[in-house]
């Protein structure tokens, strides 16, 4: 079964690449990214559903801390 994360990776790193050959930086491109992911969350999303999922995200940058799912 092919996922979302199989279209569009090809497509993210063949941007990255790009950028790279142009001397584009990397998070120039995130920011693009970013931005887009916020357009298509809003055509479905409120903000305050955006707002929990960023802040979710932001919570567990960190790749060396334990997720916590519940407290014992």
């Amino acid at each position: 079964m092919t996922t979302a994360r199989d279209i569009l990776m090809p497509h993210i790193d063949a941007g990255l690449a790009e950028a790279n050959e142009k001397k584009m930086s990397s998070d120039a491109v995130a920011r693009i990214l970013f931005e887009q992911a916020l357009r298509i969350w809003k055509e479905s999303r409120s903000p305050e559903d955006i707002r929990a999922e960023l802040l979710e995200a932001a919570d567990h940058l960190d790749p060396d801390e334990d997720f916590m799912f519940m407290r014992p």
